[in-house]
């Protein structure tokens, strides 16, 4: 069996059945992939395609051009899983938080303020992090538990590391350390230190911001259940079925655990190539 997992990040499977792939390997284990350049593998190779998080991070063009590769590499009876950020319970928690707070519910203000940054953070930011970041680091959440039942465990663990960097029980990686680690990286801060110097300083932020608008961070697209089925059976692939975190068509997707149970932000959605 071949299984395919597409934008892993950090999050893959070390085992001989998967082949992971990034636009920017976490490892030595990831293999680098441009998906906008198409997916680098042959027809009817997989008998899984997943990938996580990462349909929304293109334009709405783009993504129909990915899930047709998807489709293309798919073996015959293969599937699709897709993992994404679902637009129909962001609007439905934004318009009950909205309710609410409307007379005057102050626990549902703090449940509005979140949801508007699932909703819009993601696509206006113009730096890394942008306000979802803030919030997420404030000394005192106002919404915990509304919080991390958005967004799970791993929300949770990232706010504890914070924590303990701010708290100077747990110490960020130096400079240097990072460069050594990413030698690209670090040519990348000399690059930019000599175009502060050519630009100017407001050209410079033109340019940053630029940089970081098309550096993949960015949502570009939403879906909901209806939008993502209409995609799917748009490139032939049937059987399209809303999952939960733990239930697939595989038998045994639960013990991959790729997906967060603990998280309500995500759709999961699969589908079958005939």
């Amino acid at each position: 069996m071949k299984l395919l997992n597409l934008g892993c990040g950090h999050k893959y499977v070390k085992d001989a059945h998967w082949i992971n792939a990034d636009m920017d390997p976490a490892s030595a284990d990831v293999q680098q992939c441009n998906f906008l350049n198409g997916i680098p593998f042959p027809d009817n190779q997989f008998d899984l395609v997943y990938h996580s998080h990462v349909l929304e991070h293109f334009q709405q063009k783009d993504g129909a051009v990915f899930i047709r590769e998807c489709f293309r590499i798919c073996k015959p009876g293969g599937m699709i899983r897709i993992a994404m950020p679902n637009l129909e319970v962001i609007a439905r928690e934004y318009l009950n938080a909205l309710d609410k707070a409307a007379v005057g519910d102050t626990k549902a203000a703090a449940d509005y303020d979140w949801m508007l940054l699932e909703m819009y953070d993601q696509t206006v930011r113009n730096s890394s992090g942008g306000a979802m970041l803030q919030y997420l680091t404030q000394p005192e959440l106002p919404n915990p538990d509304f919080v991390f039942r958005r967004i799970g465990g791993g929300g949770r663990k990232w706010r504890e590391q914070f924590l303990q960097q701010a708290s100077g029980e747990a110490t960020k990686p130096s400079k240097l350390a990072l460069a050594l680690k990413n030698p690209a990286r670090a040519w990348d801060k000399i690059y930019d230190a000599f175009l502060r110097i050519v630009l100017g300083k407001k050209r410079f932020q033109y340019y940053q911001t630029g940089k970081f608008r098309n550096g993949g961070e960015i949502h570009q697209w939403m879906y909901d259940r209806y939008s993502l089925e209409r995609l799917l059976t748009s490139v032939g692939f049937t059987q399209v079925k809303v999952q939960t975190a733990q239930t697939s068509y595989h038998p045994n997707w639960a013990s991959y655990q790729l997906d967060d149970p603990e998280e309500n932000a995500s759709i999961f959605i699969e589908a079958i190539k005939p």
